[in-house]
């Protein structure tokens, strides 16, 4: 009897078992599949990285002298600050090489002085005296000597237009890692360009009108797609959005799409504006 109350318990135990030794095999499987996945992303992204190095390297090499323009500063280049590494190796850098003089307004982005783009913006550009701002990131950074002078110049070529932004990465993979964003980035063709959003790494706009108009900081709570949401705002008002024909670099990858802040803000700029304006990144509209 006492056998058979033994072979019976194993025979019940036994599906338990596999059960269990199947979802461990199951689990183990997941875990693996996730960090092959980690791995090829991080491989992709160093690869596009270390190619727009060598590109930005290449560029560089390639530049034209330099010639200094005499007179006061026309544009402040204001840039929240997390890393002074990033911004020495890019922004610092390549304003300290352009033919015009600028003005940088730099604000250290972390601990008690942390804000979210719109505040910080709203609040730096008070402090602007220059006739321009040009809102960017650390990790970006003019290439073309004269980005000054080229970029402004949109502004006189279109009287409606009220921004000028880079365009931003181009619409492929590449793009993620750093890639030298050309002129020939949009549609194939040389020149400026009107948009009806950019991306978000160097966007130009009058100071005046950033007093009159600010940042929208109750609808904007995050880092992010406040360009976008500045470029609506003038295109409501009938003004028009330009891209600059100057080249220059920017060094980000995309990860920040998939963060819960970046879904967050793209929801609050569909309520907005309607579901359909914002499909991808802060520049792809």
């Amino acid at each position: 009897m006492a056998k058979c109350h033994v072979l019976l318990e194993v025979l019940s135990t036994a599906p338990l078992a596999k059960a269990g030794l199947l979802a461990r095999w199951i689990a183990l499987g997941i875990l693996a599949a996730g960090t092959l996945y980690g791995a090829v992303i991080a491989v992709k992204l160093g690869a596009w990285r270390l190619r727009g190095a060598r590109l930005l390297k290449r560029v560089l090499s390639d530049r034209r002298e330099r010639r200094p323009s005499p007179g006061p500063s026309r544009i402040t280049f204001v840039c929240p600050v997390t890393k002074p590494a990033t911004l020495s190796r890019f922004l610092d850098r390549l304003l300290a090489d352009l033919d015009e003089p600028v003005t940088r307004l730099l604000h250290p982005n972390f601990g008690a002085n942390a804000m979210v783009a719109a505040r910080l913006f709203n609040t730096l550009a008070t402090r602007v005296e220059t006739e321009y701002i040009a809102f960017c990131h650390q990790d970006w950074g003019p290439l073309d000597r004269d980005w000054v002078a080229r970029t402004l110049a949109v502004f006189e070529e279109h009287p409606a237009c009220r921004m000028v932004a880079q365009i931003g990465v181009r619409m492929s993979k590449e793009a993620l890692g750093g890639q030298i964003l050309d002129r020939y980035s949009f549609n194939g063709v040389q020149g400026s360009f009107q948009l009806h959003a950019p991306d978000e790494q160097c966007f130009v706009v009058p100071t005046a009108q950033v007093r009159e108009l600010p940042f929208d900081e109750a609808n904007l709570p995050e880092f992010h797609f406040y360009a976008v949401d500045y470029a609506y705002e003038l295109q409501r008002r009938g003004f028009e959005v330009w891209s600059t024909p100057a080249l220059a670099y920017h060094d980000s990858p995309a990860g920040a799409l998939t963060s819960a802040g970046f879904k967050r803000a793209r929801r609050i700029l569909r309520d907005k504006y309607g579901p359909g304006v914002v499909r991808a990144t802060t520049g792809w509209i």
